[in-house]
C-alpha cells in the first residue's frame, strides 16, 4: 500500500512525506521539501552587514535565532566576536530565549498534543464499561482537541505574552530589527525589566499549571535536571493516584500534561512496568531500528555564556571552530550510533566534515562529479526544466542532504539533551535500554515519546534561564552598560555562525569579496537535517529513517487507518519540520 500525505497539516510551510506498507509497516520512505524560496541568492552581491535583515525572513517562528546566526557569521568573518559586549549578548540570549519557548509552546499544544485527541484513540481507548480508557479518553480530548480542549487556547495566551516580552526588547515580534553586527541597538529601562518579569511571571505560571500540575518548575528541575536522585520521574509517576473513580488524572492529583504524557503515551512504563490496560505506544514508534548504527545526534550548542569560571563578567565569545569549543551555555557536540554512547562524554563538533548532497535534491552541483559540498563553497543552483521536477523521482525533495562526515543527523531538543547528558533524557534512555536487556523488548533509545519529552524538559529548562537572564545579568542599574561596537567590514573574508536554534542545529556560511559585496551565503536549517532526502550512497535522512518500520497507528496497522494515518503524523511531527526554514531556491 502506498499513502501519499500532501501537504502535511500544522506544519511550517509543505511537506510531502511518501511511504510504502508492506505487511502493515513503512518499508519505503520519502519526506519532501515543496516550498520554493531564494534566501541564499537574493544575497548575492549585497551589503554583507544587511544579511540579518534578510535571513530573519527565512522564519517567522525562529526569526531571531537567523540573526543571531547570521550575526555571529559576520562577526566570525570581520574578527569581532572576541569583542562584543556582554550586555548585547543578555539581550541576544533573552530574545532568542523567548523565541524557543514560543517554538516549543506552539509545537507541543499547536502542532504535536492535538493528535492524541485524534478519533483512533477514542475507538481504542474506550470501553463499553466505565474504567481507565475512558478516562484516559476524556482526559486527552478534554485538553488537547483543538476545537473543544483548553490546550490550545491558553497556549494562545502565553505566546502572546511571548510576543509581548520580545517586543519589550526587539521592538516587534517577529522579525526583530535590534540583533546587529557589533551587538544591539536596544537599550533596556527597569521599567523593561518590570514588565518582562510580569509576561515571565504569566508564562511560568502557564508551564507550571499545565506542563507539571502541582509542582513547580524549580521543584521538578532540582530533582530531575540539576541533580536529585535516579529515576526521580519514574517514581514520581508511579506515585500519583490511579484509581477507578473520576476525576483522578487531573492536573490538581499531579497529572500535568508532562506527566500525564510521560505515563500513558509509553507501552513501556503503563503497560510493561505498571500493568494498565490503557496506554498509547509512543515510545516504540518513530525510532531507527533499522539503521541506528548510521545516525547521528548534532548540536551546535547555543546561548552565549557572559560569565567566566568565577562568576565575573565578560565580553566577547567563541564561535565554534574546529580547534576549540563554542562559549555557550547550552554545549555543542556530536554522538554517533547506538545509545550506547551516551555513558562516555559527546564528541567535539568539527566544522569541517559538515557538507551537503543534492544526490536526491532538485539542484545540481557545476561540477558534475561532486557529490558532496563544503556549506563555504556551497551552490544553490535548482534544476530549470520543469520535467525534472517529479516527487516520485531520484530527485524529490527542494531540500538538499547535510551529513556530518558521511552521517545523517537529528538535531533538534532530543539532540541537544543528548549531547548535554541531560539527567532526565538520559534517565528515560537507560530505563528503556534496561527494559530491553532484561525482556525480549527492542524499545528504541530515540522515539517519538523521547523527543518530546525532551521538547517539554527544556521548555521548562528555558523559562529558568530567561528568568536568570533578565533578573541576574541585565544589569540596569549598571553605569558601565554598552551594547554595541562599530565593526568593519574586511574583504575576501569567510564566515561561520553556528548556534542551535529551537529546532535544532542552524548554520549560515558567508563570503566576502573583494570589493566587500557577499560572494556566497548558504544556510543550513534544523530541518534541513532531520527532513533531508537521501544521498548519492542512498542513506536517508533522519525521519525517513524514523518512518521505517512504523505504522498508520502506534499499535500497528488497522484496516481503514490509511485514510488518517496518525502514527505517521506523530512520526513526522515529533521533529517540529519547519520546511520555510529548510529550503533557500529561486528561479532565475
Amino acid at each position: 500500500m502506498r499513502i501519499t500525505i500532501d501537504p502535511v497539516s500544522r506544519l511550517s510551510s509543505n511537506m510531502r512525506i511518501n511511504v510504502e506498507l508492506t505487511n502493515g509497516s513503512v518499508s519505503t520512505a520519502n519526506s519532501a521539501g515543496m516550498s520554493y524560496r531564494g534566501f541564499e541568492q537574493m544575497l548575492l552581491n549585497k551589503e554583507p552587514l544587511d544579511a540579518p535583515y534578510f535571513t530573519q525572513r527565512i522564519c517567522g517562528m525562529c526569526s531571531s535565532s537567523h540573526a543571531t546566526a547570521s550575526v555571529n557569521a559576520l562577526e566570525s568573518a570581520f574578527e569581532a566576536a572576541s569583542t562584543i559586549p556582554k550586555d548585547a549578548l543578555v539581550i541576544r540570549n533573552i530574545l532568542n530565549g523567548l523565541g524557543w519557548m514560543k517554538n516549543h509552546i506552539e509545537h507541543i499544544y499547536m502542532g504535536f498534543m492535538p493528535d492524541l485527541a485524534d478519533v483512533t484513540y477514542q475507538n481504542a481507548l474506550q470501553t463499553p464499561s466505565q474504567g481507565l480508557g475512558n478516562y484516559l479518553w476524556n482526559e486527552l480530548s478534554g485538553r488537547f482537541s483543538i476545537t473543544t480542549g483548553t490546550a490550545y487556547l491558553d497556549a494562545l495566551k502565553c505566546i502572546k505574552l511571548i510576543g509581548r516580552a520580545e517586543g519589550i526588547l526587539g521592538g516587534r515580534s517577529p522579525g526583530s530589527p535590534v540583533i546587529v553586527p557589533g551587538g544591539v541597538t536596544t537599550r533596556p529601562t527597569q521599567s523593561d525589566v518590570y514588565e518582562l518579569n510580569q509576561c515571565m511571571a504569566g508564562i511560568s505560571s502557564f508551564l507550571q499549571s499545565r506542563l507539571l500540575g502541582e509542582l513547580t518548575i524549580d521543584e521538578w528541575l532540582e530533582n530531575t535536571h540539576d541533580a536529585g536522585t535516579q529515576e526521580y520521574a519514574y517514581n514520581y509517576l508511579q506515585g500519583l493516584p490511579i484509581s477507578n473513580s473520576n476525576p483522578f488524572l487531573t492536573p490538581d492529583n499531579g497529572w500535568g500534561d508532562m506527566p500525564l504524557f510521560m505515563m500513558f503515551c509509553s507501552r513501556m512504563l503503563a503497560s510493561d512496568t505498571l500493568n494498565l490496560p490503557a496506554y498509547i505506544s509512543l515510545d516504540n514508534l518513530g525510532g531507527y531500528p533499522l539503521d541506528d548504527q548510521l545516525i547521528g545526534f548534532l548540536s551546535y550548542g547555543s546561548f552565549y555564556a557572559v560569565r567566566d569560571s568565577t562568576g565575573n563578567f565578560i565580553d566577547g565569545y567563541t564561535p565554534v571552530s574546529d580547534d576549540q569549543a563554542p562559549s555557550y551555555q547550552m554545549t555543542a557536540g556530536f554522538t554517533s550510533g547506538s545509545m550506547q554512547n551516551i555513558l562516555v562524554a559527546a564528541e567535539k563538533v568539527d566544522p569541517t566534515l559538515l557538507v551537503e548532497q543534492v544526490a536526491g535534491s532538485f539542484y545540481e552541483y557545476s561540477s558534475g562529479s561532486a557529490t558532496s559540498l563544503s556549506p563555504l563553497t556551497g551552490e544553490t543552483s535548482p534544476l530549470t526544466n520543469a520535467d525534472d521536477i517529479s516527487y516520485d523521482g531520484t530527485k524529490y525533495s527542494f531540500i538538499k542532504a547535510p551529513r556530518y562526515g558521511l552521517v545523517p543527523c537529528e538535531v533538534g531538543p532530543l539532540a541537544r539533551l543528548i549531547n548535554s547528558r541531560e539527567r532526565l533524557i538520559i534517565d528515560v534512555m537507560q530505563k528503556l535500554y534496561q527494559r530491553n536487556s532484561a525482556s525480549s523488548s527492542n524499545y528504541p533509545m530515540a522515539s517519538v515519546y523521547t523527543r518530546m519529552v525532551a521538547r517539554m524538559q527544556e521548555t521548562l529548562v528555558l523559562s529558568r534561564m530567561v528568568s536568570q537572564w533578565i533578573n541576574n545579568d541585565l544589569e540596569i542599574s549598571s553605569n558601565g552598560r554598552k551594547y554595541s561596537l562599530p565593526v568593519s567590514k574586511i574583504p575576501n573574508s569567510t564566515g561561520i555562525g553556528l548556534m542551535d536554534a529551537p529546532r535544532g542545529a542552524l548554520g549560515h556560511w558567508l563570503k566576502v569579496d573583494s570589493s566587500g559585496a557577499i560572494a556566497n551565503y548558504q544556510v543550513i536549517a534544523p530541518t534541513t537535517w532531520n527532513a533531508s532526502p537521501r544521498d548519492s550512497q542512498q542513506k536517508s535522512g533522519p525521519m525517513e529513517l524514523a518512518l521505517m518500520g512504523s505504522s498508520t497507528t502506534p499499535s500497528g496497522y488497522i484496516p481503514g487507518s490509511e485514510a488518517d494515518p496518525v502514527g505517521l503524523y506523530h512520526v513526522v511531527r515529533s521533529f517540529d519540520p519547519c520546511v520555510a526554514c529548510a529550503v533557500h531556491a529561486i528561479k532565475r
